[in-house]
């Protein structure tokens, strides 16, 4: 794979001032029926990205084989809290792909593809997407730099939520680009329906 430019950094630059935006506050309200209706963009912590992606999981979970996900772990070092939780995730949906540098060897999940990401600009990206009939959620951020935080303050991403379809689809399209023999091509969303 050779990322000449971040593609990503492009797509979601673009994005961004579409969304209105959203306070960490607002994820102890949302539901998972709220994020079938409300597109926004955000700086969260790591809770608040957390919070987020656990209620995407859980809706995917819920809805059993209807949806692919597409998650960044950003390293796979980081993916051991997350080990039990991904066991059900695995077993609940159709295929899942994993993104993360290789500091760690890898799970081992059914319906799982690992796609490593190691010394790309996708290193510094947290997502959580889910496609499929019905289902099209897009949590995709990028984590601010250290050197545009202060020197006490947490890990920061920015980024955009989103339940729109076109919009999944067109970042799964980024991602099949960037890594043609481990991602297909996504299903245009007026066929998935």
């Amino acid at each position: 794979m050779n990322i000449d430019r971040n593609l990503l950094t492009e797509f979601l630059e673009k994005l961004m001032p579409s969304f209105s935006p959203r306070a960490e506050a607002f994820l102890k309200k949302a539901t998972p029926a709220d994020l079938q209706r409300v597109n926004f963009r955000y700086i969260f912590t790591i809770d608040g990205m957390t919070e987020i992606s656990h209620l995407i999981e859980d809706f995917v979970v819920a809805n059993r084989d209807m949806a692919d996900m597409h998650v960044s772990f950003q390293a796979f070092s980081r993916f051991a809290d997350q080990a039990e939780r991904y066991m059900i995730i695995a077993d609940a949906v159709k295929r899942l792909w994993l993104y993360g540098a290789l500091d760690v060897p890898p799970p081992q999940l059914p319906r799982t593809t690992i796609v490593d990401t190691g010394n790309t600009p996708l290193e510094r990206y947290w997502f959580v997407i889910a496609y499929g009939p019905g289902i099209h959620m897009t949590l995709l951020a990028e984590e601010v730099t250290s050197g545009d935080r202060l020197p006490e303050e947490p890990r920061l991403y920015e980024g955009i939520y989103t339940f729109d379809a076109n919009l999944a689809y067109k970042v799964l399209s980024v991602l099949h680009l960037l890594f043609e023999e481990q991602i297909p091509a996504p299903i245009p969303p007026e066929l998935i329906e």
